[in-house]
C-alpha cells in the first residue's frame, strides 16, 4: 500500500489534453513517423534514378528499392491512423456484466449521443483498475475512478488524483455512517472525542486495507480508540449490539439494511451536510460538529488535468444530461449501492476534502509524472541518427555506421547500465551491423556501401 501521493511539481503539469476527439495525441509519434516517411521518400527518389531503371534492368540490386517503397506505404497508413479521429475510451474499473458495468454502459451510450461520437467502455477491474487510471491521466482516454478498491481506498484515491485529474462528475458516493446501538447514550460525532475515554470502534474493511479515517481521527480530533476490523458487517452489527464494541464506521450500503431494520442508530454521517441518503435524512454530520471529514466510497467521471474548460463543460453538460435521462436504479435492493449522481461542483468538493484530510498525516512532496531524462536523449538520438544514417554511411560505410546507431541507441535505454549490459549492447550491435551487411551482400546480391577501415575485414 503506497502511503502517499503527493501533488504534483510544476514541472509534472500535465498540458492540455486533447480529448473530444481523441486523435493519439502522440506528438513524438507523429513528429517521429514523419521523419521516417521523409528519409524513405528521399531514399526512394534517390533509388529511383539510379541508371538500371533507364536502362530496364532490374536486377537485386533494385531490392531495396521495393523495401523502401514497403516501409514508405506503411509509415502513411501509420500516420493516417494517428491523424484520423477515432472512438472516445473510457476506462471502467467494474466488473463486466454487473449492475456498476451496465449502467455505466448505458450513461456512456447515453453521453455519447449528446456529444456526437462514440464512447466505448473499456472494463478494467482487478489488478487492471490502477493501471487503466494512467490511460486517463496521460490525456488519451476518460476514466472512472473509484475510491472503492484496494490500491486506492478512500482519502488515497483523492490524493492520487491531486494534480492529475479532475472530475466532470459522480456516479455515487456511499457516505460512511457512525452507528451505534439503539440504546447508546451517544447522540452525535462530538461523542466520539468528548467523552476523553478510549472508544472501542469497529471499522467494515480487512485490517490490510488503509481506509485512514482512523488515522485521521487519530490526527486531527486526538480520539483514542482501539480498533477491531472485520469485513463481516453481520458480526460488527452483533458485536455493537452485544457491547464488544462502543461504535463502528461503516459505509451506508454495508449499514443500511442494520439501520433501516433498528439493529444500529446512525448518529453521525462522514459527508457534507444536504448529501445524506434518504433513510439518515436527519442525522448530524461530522462537520456539523467541527471535524472536516468527508469519508466514504466514490466513483467519478475525470478527465486529465489541465483539459481546457470550453471541453470540461461540454463532458459535464452531457454527463448532467445522460445521468438525468438514465432510468432509475432499484433501490429495494439492500445489497447494491444505490447510484446517486453528484453535479461537478458536489464531486470536487468531497475530493478537496478528502485531500486536505490526506495531507493532514501524510507527509506531501513533489512528484514529476513527466518523462524521464534518460528517455528523452534517447527518442531524440533515434530521430536524429536514423535521419543522419545514410550520410554516415557514405563516409563510415554501413557496418560502421549501424554498428554506433545501434549501439548508442541501446546503451542510452538501458534503465540502469551495468558492465555487463554494456558487453551486450556492443555483442547485439556487432552482430546486428556485420549480419545485415552480409545478408545482404551474399544472399540479395546487394552491395552496401563500405569504409577503407573495413574493406579487408569483410568478404
Amino acid at each position: 500500500m503506497p502511503a502517499a501521493y503527493p501533488t504534483l511539481g510544476e514541472g509534472g503539469q500535465p498540458g492540455h489534453a486533447t480529448i473530444l476527439p481523441d486523435r493519439g495525441g502522440a506528438r513524438l509519434e507523429l513528429i517521429f513517423l514523419g521523419i521516417v516517411w521523409a528519409v524513405a521518400a528521399l531514399l526512394l527518389w534517390h533509388g529511383l534514378s539510379l541508371q538500371l531503371w533507364r536502362d530496364g534492368t532490374i536486377g537485386p540490386g533494385a531490392y531495396p528499392v521495393f523495401a523502401l517503397a514497403g516501409l514508405l506505404a506503411i509509415t502513411s497508413v501509420l500516420i493516417a491512423k494517428a491523424l484520423a479521429v477515432r472512438e472516445l475510451r473510457l476506462y471502467s474499473p467494474f466488473q463486466a456484466g454487473l449492475q456498476d458495468d451496465l449502467r455505466l454502459r448505458q450513461l456512456a451510450e447515453i453521453m455519447g449521443t449528446r456529444l456526437g461520437t462514440r464512447i466505448q467502455v473499456v472494463t478494467k477491474d482487478g489488478e487492471g483498475r490502477f493501471s487503466a487510471l494512467w490511460k486517463g491521466v496521460r490525456g488519451n482516454a476518460l476514466a472512472i475512478v473509484s475510491s472503492d478498491m484496494t490500491s486506492l481506498p478512500n482519502f488515497h484515491a483523492a490524493a492520487f488524483c491531486d494534480g492529475r485529474m479532475e472530475p466532470v462528475g459522480g456516479l455515487f458516493f456511499d457516505p460512511d455512517v457512525l452507528v451505534v446501538r439503539p440504546a447508546s447514550q451517544w447522540q452525535n460525532p462530538g461523542d466520539l472525542w468528548n467523552k476523553g475515554q478510549t472508544v472501542r470502534l469497529g471499522f467494515g474493511h480487512h485490517i490490510d486495507i488503509d481506509h485512514a479515517v482512523g488515522r485521521w481521527l487519530a490526527t486531527a480530533q486526538g480520539l483514542s480508540f482501539r480498533p477491531v476490523h472485520s469485513d463481516d458487517i453481520p458480526s460488527l452489527i452483533g458485536a455493537i449490539n452485544a457491547g464488544d464494541i462502543d461504535a463502528a464506521i461503516l459505509s451506508f450500503s454495508q449499514a443500511r439494511q442494520a439501520i433501516t431494520t433498528g439493529q444500529v442508530r446512525c448518529i453521525g454521517l462522514l459527508s457534507e451536510p444536504g448529501d445524506q441518503p434518504p433513510e439518515v435524512q436527519g442525522a448530524p454530520t461530522f462537520l456539523d460538529h467541527g471535524a472536516a471529514v468527508v469519508s466514504g466510497h466514490w466513483a467519478a467521471l475525470m478527465v486529465p488535468a489541465g483539459m481546457p474548460a470550453k471541453k470540461q463543460n461540454a463532458l459535464s453538460a452531457a454527463f448532467s444530461e445522460a445521468a438525468a435521462e438514465l432510468p432509475p436504479a432499484n433501490e429495494t435492493d439492500m445489497s447494491a449501492r444505490i447510484w446517486r449522481f453528484l453535479s461537478q461542483e458536489e464531486m470536487k468538493g468531497i475530493i478537496d476534502i478528502q485531500q486536505r484530510c490526506h495531507a493532514q498525516f501524510t507527509p506531501r512532496e513533489t512528484l514529476s509524472d513527466s518523462l524521464p531524462a534518460g528517455k528523452i536523449i534517447g527518442l531524440v538520438v533515434a530521430i536524429a541518427g536514423l535521419a543522419l544514417f545514410p550520410i554516415a554511411m557514405m563516409q563510415l560505410g554501413f557496418v560502421l555506421s549501424a554498428f554506433f546507431y545501434v549501439a548508442g541507441l541501446t546503451l542510452l535505454l538501458w534503465p540502469k547500465l551495468t558492465p555487463a549490459k554494456a558487453v551486450l549492447s556492443i555483442a547485439v550491435a556487432a552482430f546486428l551491423s556485420i549480419g545485415t551487411y552480409l545478408l545482404f551482400s551474399k544472399v540479395f546480391n546487394v552491395v552496401l556501401p563500405t569504409s577503407a577501415l573495413m574493406e579487408g575485414l569483410l568478404p
